[in-house]
């Protein structure tokens, strides 16, 4: 399901969300029970990585992917991240070409070996999404 939005940029980066769901949804598992939730989340393991936005250098944290939805989705990570901290994920990690999908961490659960830390996705400001497309991680060089 599209999300509509003003944002030229988050139009953008709403298609790469798209594509990423229509991946996600592909051999994987689903909520079976709807009742809380309003949108349906997708469980599949797959690499991401995750940035802050706003920092001087850019580091990417190397994530995994534990569900996703339309709104937004949660991945297991070494790392905490603070709930309202405001990060950057490449969904296709593999793609030099692939755009960074704003998002707000909701909240971070300490897991064995780690955390899952649960985030919607922030495609209606336009300061983010053009925050998230600039970033690029100082050890990657463009071809």
């Amino acid at each position: 399901m599209e999300q509509s939005t003003l944002v030229p940029v988050g139009g953008v980066l709403q298609r790469e969300v798209d594509k990423f769901l229509a991946v996600s949804r592909r051999r994987s598992e689903h909520d079976l029970y709807l009742g809380r939730r309003a949108s349906r989340r997708y469980y599949r393991n797959w690499p991401l990585l995750i940035s802050r936005i706003g920092q001087q250098e850019v580091r990417d944290v190397s994530a995994a992917l534990h569900n996703a939805s339309e709104t937004g989705l949660a991945f297991r990570s070494t790392m905490s991240f603070p709930e309202g901290t405001v990060l950057a994920a490449k969904l296709f990690w593999h793609d030099p070409r692939a755009y960074r999908v704003p998002m707000v961490v909701r909240h971070c659960e300490p897991v064995p070996n780690g955390f899952i830390v649960g985030c919607e996705f922030a495609l209606e400001d336009e300061s983010l999404c053009s925050s998230a497309c600039e970033l690029e991680p100082a050890w990657y060089d463009r071809v």
